[in-house]
């Protein structure tokens, strides 16, 4: 299945549940090449995505902060978007669950993400949705296929959440 068809159909079978929230996490480094990603695509969706039900925080580097942030909150449903390594090109995307993913992070976070959604206590399905890197230098720019990946995603979740 393709990420597209993955991240469509957890949005379709969340947005059921009427009493929950959706929420979308963007991790990373903003100074650190590619690790910018993650935030990126939170801050495009925060100013883009005006549906009550969805809740966007960003969190940059301080992953650590996630169980505040979700402590006492409902969701049905948790994506995180975070730059990764995962053997692929860069640009690529793929969704996987928090355990699956602690092994290919690059972020400056060395707190693994499942940690942190058991210590917010939080029983709601999680997943990330990791964009393969190839440059974390400080000081630099995204590279280009990393932020088309970033705009594909804004895009589709606008298309279909819309």
């Amino acid at each position: 299945m393709s990420w597209r068809e993955i991240l469509k159909k957890l949005l379709v079978s969340a947005m059921e549940a009427e009493d929950k929230q959706i929420i979308l996490i963007g991790v990373g480094n903003p100074i650190r090449g590619d690790d910018l990603v993650g935030v990126k695509i939170a801050r495009e969706l925060k100013s883009k995505l005006k549906i009550k039900k969805f809740k966007i925080l960003i969190v940059e580097d301080r992953v650590d902060l996630i169980p505040s942030f979700l402590r006492g909150l409902n969701p049905g449903l948790i994506l995180i978007f975070d730059a990764a390594d995962f053997g692929g090109k860069p640009g690529e995307i793929k969704i996987m669950s928090p355990a699956e993913f602690s092994g290919k992070t690059i972020s400056t976070h060395e707190l693994p993400l499942g940690l942190m959604l058991r210590l917010a206590e939080v029983s709601a399905p999680a997943y990330v949705v990791g964009i393969q890197i190839s440059n974390l230098r400080i000081g630099e720019t995204m590279n280009s296929l990393v932020e088309k990946a970033a705009e594909e995603i804004v895009e589709f979740l606008l298309n279909i959440l819309h």
